[in-house]
């Protein structure tokens, strides 16, 4: 029978198996492969090569000379900026940006994830109704009611700071945005709809949000 070693499950042979050393290395070889630091010259070469990852598994990619592993659904790079499109919910009525823009970047080094996420409103953009979320790149670990995120908005009533807090205390994809809603109270609320300091977002409005969070 093969045995199997106890950190990495590689197999060697038992001294009953029979003598085959092209086989039992052949076996090893494989076992080892998807281990090492795979190498290849592109994210396409990776991609075709490794058609079903493993999470956990790393890659050099040669050009743009990255290191990247896969996290169980996608392949990211390590300490490199990443592009991510956030997503943008309201609590009661789903918002639709048209034709303006939600972009994102982020950057994960060992378990701290970096990141950067904006939202610009154009003329065709509809604003639902509700509380305003936007996700993250990638979820958050445990965040003990710690964690917050900075950022600015715009809307016709003027141009505020924000603090944003993440939808849960681990595991969090999403997070909420909170500020100055109406001029009327000193109190900050959740941001939806409605704007800043009463008056409601509108074309040009944005809102500008990063933060540093502990993954998952």
């Amino acid at each position: 029978m093969t045995y199997y070693t106890p950190l990495n499950g590689l197999p060697y042979p038992a001294p009953t198996d029979t003598a085959d050393l092209p086989l039992h290395l052949q076996s090893l070889a494989e076992g080892i492969d998807a281990r090492t630091v795979l190498r290849y010259a592109t994210a396409a070469a990776r991609d075709a090569a490794v058609t079903t990852p493993a999470a956990g598994m790393v890659a050099w990619l040669t050009t743009p000379g990255t290191l990247s592993y896969y996290t169980g659904s996608a392949w990211v790079a390590l300490g490199a900026w990443n592009s991510y499109t956030p997503v943008w919910t309201a609590a009661l009525t789903a918002p639709a940006i048209g034709n303006g823009t939600l972009t994102g970047r982020y950057a994960v080094v060992g378990k701290v994830c970096h990141f950067t996420a904006f939202a610009a409103f154009g003329s065709t953009t509809t604003y639902g109704s509700g509380g305003y979320s936007l996700s993250l790149p990638v979820a958050t670990g445990p965040t003990g009611g710690l964690i917050q995120f900075n950022g600015m908005a715009l809307s016709g009533g003027g141009r505020g700071q924000i603090t944003c807090m993440p939808s849960g205390t681990g595991g969090a994809t999403t997070y909420t945005l909170w500020g100055q809603g109406t001029t009327t109270s000193s109190a900050i609320a959740q941001i939806g709809s409605g704007g800043l300091f009463g008056t409601a977002f509108a074309d040009g409005s944005f809102i500008r949000v990063n933060g540093t969070y502990e993954v998952a």
